[in-house]
């Protein structure tokens, strides 16, 4: 997800809208990124993408630049059209109803932000993918990537499964309170403020599972290996393994090195690469808070210690 630039409007009109669309489907293209869900409103975006070959960063850095640029010829202007980077969170899509709670979320995107009206048939709107699910399979964007949504609500892609997955979402509408529309409470998780400050929609086990995928394979050499060497070679040995410990765990977060300075100083992502540092290396705090822009090393090692409590316990 992403918002325009100082929360401005992305889309100017119709036919940006369909421009966006457009470049879309060109990145999923590209990139065989697949696209579950979308929702376009005036001043953000929400895609529900799924990522076969991990590739989130090429992918979406084609896409919100290209859009952009075509954005500012179009309208003769300059400069950023987005606020930042995008936001992802990750998601579970093997157990529970995480997945297809997150597309209907995104699909009901419109209805709280006061779009459509009771009666208007807000599954109409091209401007959400909503259309393509209740589109015949020849009918929709090739881009577009339904099967697993569908399959997510037990419904079969017929006619029939497509009437009732529109009335299954418009059930889950209280028109007296739109606004509070696909604002659940999910297994302990509030969807929208995950969405907002979270990294993960799912299952305390899916969250220890990609804890211990990020520091598992990410520096296994042995700290006894590193005391063969001298002081010297240790510092350096040591810079080395941190440096691959960022390295690889901005690549599996899908942060680029320069996006770290953008980061709140507290963010999981960095406090978790400062744990595993602080775990693997002899690195001062000073090191690693440059490195990570955490601010003092004492907040340094505060976060480090606060996300040993939260990992999972050996």
């Amino acid at each position: 997800m992403a918002r325009g630039y100082r929360r401005e409007n992305i889309v100017q009109g119709d036919d940006d809208r369909w421009m966006f669309l457009h470049t879309l489907g060109e990145m999923a293209g590209r990139t065989s990124i697949l696209i579950h869900a979308f929702a376009l409103i005036d001043n953000h975006y929400h895609l529900v993408l799924e990522t076969p070959r991990a590739n989130l960063v090429d992918g979406m850095q084609w896409f919100q630049n290209t859009y952009t640029r075509r954005f500012n010829v179009k309208h003769k202007a300059w400069g950023h059209l987005f606020g930042g980077r995008y936001k992802a969170v990750l998601v579970q899509s093997d157990e529970g109803d995480y997945f297809s709670t997150l597309i209907d979320y995104v699909h009901l995107n419109p209805v709280r932000a006061g779009m459509i009206k009771e009666g208007q048939g807000f599954d109409e709107s091209p401007w959400t993918s909503l259309r393509e699910y209740r589109k015949p399979t020849t009918k929709r964007q090739p881009w577009m990537a339904t099967s697993a949504g569908f399959e997510a609500v037990g419904l079969e892609d017929t006619s029939r499964g497509r009437k009732a997955y529109i009335t299954r979402l418009e059930n889950l509408i209280d028109w007296s309170q739109p606004s509070d529309s696909g604002k659940i409470l999910w297994q302990g998780q509030s969807l929208q403020s995950t969405l907002k400050r979270g990294w993960y929609f799912g299952a305390q086990e899916f969250r220890e599972k990609l804890l211990a995928r990020l520091e598992t394979g990410k520096a296994n050499l042995e700290r006894k290996t590193a005391r063969r060497y001298t002081s010297g070679e240790l510092k350096a040995y040591d810079e080395q393994v941190a440096e691959t410990i960022v390295c690889a765990g901005l690549k599996e977060l899908g942060l680029e090195r320069s996006e770290l300075a953008d980061l709140p100083k507290n963010a999981p992502a960095k406090a978790l690469l400062a744990h595993i540092i602080t775990e693997q290396t002899s690195m001062p705090q000073k090191w690693i808070s440059q490195t990570l822009h955490m601010g003092s090393a004492p907040y340094v090692s505060k976060l480090a210690k606060e996300m040993k409590l939260a990992m999972p316990s050996t």
